[in-house]
């Protein structure tokens, strides 16, 4: 089955300066990432905000991403930092199936 069918769930974030609608943009941003990256053998990626369709629309869009896939015991971690000027978040996610 394919990732694309599973759901995103954030374990555990770090939030530096975000407003509340960035970090709820953020966090979505966050969870489509991770099921379009998981689809890939990629392990590390950085991404530009702006190149996303709705960012702007967001407030979003000067916002940076680096997102890595780690292996924690035995289970599959994405761990994602957005930055721009003074704010930053830090999430930690998984996939489960839906």
């Amino acid at each position: 089955m394919s990732k694309l069918f599973y759901k995103a769930m954030i374990e555990d974030i770090q939030n530096e300066k975000c407003t509340d609608a960035e970090l709820e943009a953020l966090l979505n941003a966050f969870e489509y990432t991770v099921k379009k990256m998981a689809t890939t053998l990629a392990r590390k990626a950085w991404y530009t905000l702006e190149d996303y369709a709705t960012a702007k629309q967001y407030g979003i869009d000067r916002f940076t991403l680096m997102i890595e896939r780690k292996e924690v015991l035995g289970q599959e971690q994405w761990h994602g930092v957005f930055e721009y000027g003074s704010k930053n978040l830090k999430v930690i996610g998984t996939l489960e199936k839906d």
